[in-house]
């Protein structure tokens, strides 16, 4: 099985506003509460892929399909380096310019705020041609920065593959990205303000499920559709016209909702019990668990009920790397 992955690595400066330091405050930076740098972004869909393709035995590989910036190579390199089941010859493709540097702020009530100041370049058709596409058993697209590949691209290859995977959305950064809503490629601007998905219907025609969190939930859909109850009755409404097969709402510490707008049935997972330390890149593992297990044939309530297991357990560790190390 081969799943590839959209999205683009990023390196993390994560800060706690409610905790003790752990470094001085930079001059200029944020003050106070703990900070720590980290790599982050889609890098947390790789480890948790090739964490569970390791506890399941398989020979299956993941696609990483976003660019290798030369700049932080040494960085890179060595993470990448651990993954035995990357297949890294169709994507990774090289790039001068540096890997996206993202500003994660928990305040006191642990609601978080980003900011990515600078991002890579969006794919193109050069990159994701149809024979790449038609080589995957499924796709799953994490908008890191909003940016990482345009619908216009995704319906292109799409019309000329010869296999179509089965694709799942993770909604993420869209709703901050100024392409989403202008199409300008220009590097301002970006993640600054909360905004609607200039072409939300025409991803509702091409994935087979989507992923939000409760304010993307919001956002997506505006100005046209402004809550989680309208999105859903959209979906309900216009299901013979779209291709959603389910539209996932994940709430945090209370667990994830999955519509299945074709049955038009409703099922609902808690997190389990757990001492949550970080939650950085648990949505991310959340989709890629949600992705992994669809591929392999499981059931989307129970696909569900395994994606909240992985990210709550995420959510118990404090670094990326002990997603590929820690005890389950």
């Amino acid at each position: 099985m081969r799943i590839g992955i959209i999205g683009q690595p990023c390196i993390d400066e994560i800060v706690h506003l409610d905790a003790p330091p752990l470094t001085p405050p930079q001059a200029g930076g944020q003050q106070g509460g703990s900070r720590r740098h980290a790599l982050g972004g889609i890098l947390y869909v790789y480890a948790a892929m090739e964490r569970m393709m390791n506890d399941a035995g398989t020979k299956d590989h993941f696609v990483p399909l976003t660019w290798l910036a030369e700049p932080d190579r040494p960085l890179l390199d060595p993470m990448l380096a651990r993954f035995r089941h990357i297949d890294r010859e169709a994507g990774l493709w090289h790039t001068d310019l540096p890997t996206n540097r993202v500003y994660l702020v928990y305040d006191e009530r642990g609601e978080r705020t980003a900011n990515c100041p600078n991002i890579l370049p969006t794919l193109t058709e050069r990159e994701l041609t149809p024979e790449l596409i038609s080589s995957l058993d499924a796709l799953f697209i994490n908008m890191m920065s909003g940016y990482d590949v345009s619908i216009g691209t995704l319906e292109a290859v799409l019309d000329r593959a010869k296999r179509r995977p089965y694709i799942h959305l993770d909604v993420h950064a869209l709703v901050f990205a100024g392409l989403s809503v202008t199409g300008d490629d220009s590097a301002s601007g970006y993640r600054y303000e909360l905004r609607g998905v200039r072409d939300w219907k025409r991803w509702l025609r091409l994935v087979d499920s989507i992923q939000v969190n409760e304010l993307e939930a919001r956002w997506f859909g505006d100005p046209e559709v402004q809550s989680e109850e309208a999105l859903l009755a959209y979906v309900q409404e216009n299901r013979n016209a779209l291709r959603p097969q389910s539209l996932i709402i994940t709430r945090a510490e209370r667990g994830a909702t999955l519509y299945d707008a074709h049955r038009d049935k409703t099922h609902y997972v808690p997190i389990p019990m757990a001492r949550v330390l970080e939650p950085t890149g648990s949505g991310d593992v959340f989709g890629a668990a949600y992705t992994y297990a669809i591929a392999n044939g499981v059931a989307p309530a129970d696909a569900l009920q395994q994606a909240v297991e992985w990210a709550t357990w995420n959510a118990t560790l404090l670094t990326l790397d002990e997603l590929l190390t820690a005890a389950r």
